[in-house]
């Protein structure tokens, strides 16, 4: 949410009409304290229609209409009719000030930079208050950021994922399965069959398959176990088979993992860096499984909330948070970090850097060090005068799931596909598959290793223990060797070549049998994106 300043005055009513007036103001300055926007606008709407309008009301509704999704515009009708009935005077009131400050912000939301920043100036005049100065100035560099950014627009199509995935509702926070095959998001629409205020404001998870060329029928994901509340996406491992979300009961929340087996994804447990007094709102493994990177407002960051990274001991559990240091996170907060395929890039949202307003999303790239470049801004208009907070890139790069409002969607927030231009460069594509002892025996203690025709290594990996299957991210334009060995059984090696071309996946399915690899299915392809961005049918399993 854009941060923006809450300094509530009072209004005492000397009649019956001011009384009742002064009442409900009170209230919506209740709902708004709990973030409850919606409830807070329709209490104050009427109010801005009495006459003598109460400028109180348009002001605070303007605030209401700052913080919902899409709103941006009539945030800044409404601060325009409240700041006329704020003048700026010799000495200026904290009421008057805020309400100059708020019109201020929702013309930069509107991209109208010259006139936010006219007021930004003009308000540095009249700012006493420390707090205020400060987000003046912080404001002022956003829309110095905003102003240099849409000079340079980055060039895409954007695609809907259509009518079976997106609902009147709100969609928000895609996953998608490394392969493309699955994915995974959050929406507020009502579940079947349920009352609905039961439902009204919880968020669910859902899920939908990629089938005969477009995504499925998007229905509840089932989690085993019994619980009632808000559960959301967060991040979902490269294989697909881990995933991590996000859990409130109304009163408290944290991070939990469920992982995914023949029998369903399993009953969600709490994540082994949760703290008891302080929040941790999103995290994320690393490609190999070995880091948990994640954010979190404990104390000895650099302000709000810090980019925190957990190693994996040798014991199987995660050793002690260390922050990712000043390079990374700012006095502001950091969410939503995200790690490439790859284990080369970094993606993250921040307040702070060059953003152009609230979050945006910046990109690390990994040094020869190990360390990370200085973040990037990843670009207008993927970042917008908003905040932009969740971005997931396909492993090639070509492709970004994400969600957002805008003009034609099917109502709130919807799911969208950003597609890059065709000669943008692809680096990397998937490879994935099975591995079986039997028809119905993942491969649990088989390897896979994946070297060049130079032998050198391009990684390890085992089997889901429960699916039996493997995902690995590697370059395009390189002839591979699959060498795959599990006791008991005959080495088996494959050559895989993966042109240099838009590259949707490799896939291979195989079994074993005692002492011999059987391949029962040796299916190779390099699927190209069509004209539509959209992706080739998967293999079904």
């Amino acid at each position: 949410m854009r941060s923006i300043l809450l300094i509530f005055t009072v209004l005492v009513g000397f009649n019956l009409s001011a009384q009742k007036t002064s009442k409900l103001i009170h209230t919506a300055k209740g709902e708004m304290q709990k973030e409850n926007y919606v409830k807070a606008v329709n209490i104050l709407e009427p109010l801005t229609n009495q006459k003598p309008v109460d400028k109180e009301a348009l002001k605070l509704t303007g605030e209401c209409f700052l913080n919902i999704s899409g709103e941006e515009e009539k945030a800044m009708r409404y601060l325009e009719k409240a700041a006329g009935l704020y003048p700026l005077g010799k000495n200026p009131n904290l009421a008057t000030l805020e309400t100059h400050f708020y019109l201020a912000q929702a013309l930069h939301m509107n991209y109208r930079f010259d006139q936010a920043m006219a007021i930004y100036e003009n308000l540095l005049n009249f700012a006493k208050q420390r707090e205020l100065v400060s987000a003046i100035n912080r404001e002022i560099n956003y829309v110095n950021n905003a102003i240099e950014m849409v000079k340079t627009p980055l060039e895409f199509k954007i695609i809907s994922l259509g009518s079976k995935v997106n609902s009147p509702f709100d969609e928000h926070s895609p996953l998608v399965a490394a392969d493309e095959t699955e994915l995974y998001f959050t929406s507020n629409r009502p579940l079947k069959g349920a009352k609905k205020d039961e439902t009204e404001y919880f968020e669910n998870i859902y899920v939908s398959y990629w089938l005969n060329d477009d995504w499925g029928e998007a229905e509840p994901l089932k989690l085993r176990g019994n619980y009632f509340g808000n559960r959301a996406t967060v991040s979902l491992s490269a294989d697909g088979n881990t995933m991590i979300i996000f859990q409130n009961d109304g009163f408290s929340g944290s991070l939990f993992e469920t992982r995914k087996t023949f029998r369903g994804w399993t009953e969600p447990k709490p994540l082994a860096i949760n703290s008891t007094n302080f929040n941790e709102t999103h995290a994320c493994y690393s490609p190999d499984g070995n880091e948990l990177w994640f954010t979190s407002d404990r104390p000895g960051g650099y302000g709000g909330k810090d980019i925190y990274i957990s190693h994996k001991l040798p014991d199987g559990s995660w050793g002690p948070p260390v922050n990712a240091g000043p390079e990374i996170n700012t006095e502001w907060d950091e969410e939503a970090p995200f790690i490439s395929p790859d284990g080369s890039q970094l993606f993250f949202a921040s307040e702070g850097h060059s953003s152009m307003g609230g979050f945006d999303v910046f990109m690390c790239k990994k040094n020869e060090d190990e360390t990370w470049s200085k973040p990037e801004n990843i670009g207008y208009p993927i970042n917008t005068t908003n905040d932009d907070i969740f971005y997931l890139p396909t492993p090639d790069g070509q492709r970004v799931y994400y969600s957002s409002r805008r003009v034609g969607s099917m109502g709130g927030t919807d799911l969208y596909m950003l597609v890059f231009p065709d000669d943008d460069a692809r680096a990397l594509a998937v490879l994935a598959g099975y591995v079986f002892y039997g028809i119905d025996e993942p491969g649990s203690d088989a390897v896979i290793t994946i070297t060049d025709e130079n032998k050198k290594l391009y990684g390890i990996y085992r089997p889901n223990q429960l699916t039996g299957k493997y995902v690995a991210i590697l370059p395009t334009g390189i002839k591979y060797f699959l060498e795959i060995e599990s006791d008991g059984y005959k080495t088996f090696t494959k050559e895989v070549n993966i042109p240099i071309r838009n590259v949707f996946g490799t896939r291979q399915t195989a079994t074993f049998t005692p002492n011999i690899f059987m391949e029962i299915e040796d299916v190779v392809e390099t699927e190209e994106v069509d004209d539509t961005g959209q992706q080739p049918e998967p293999e079904s399993n």
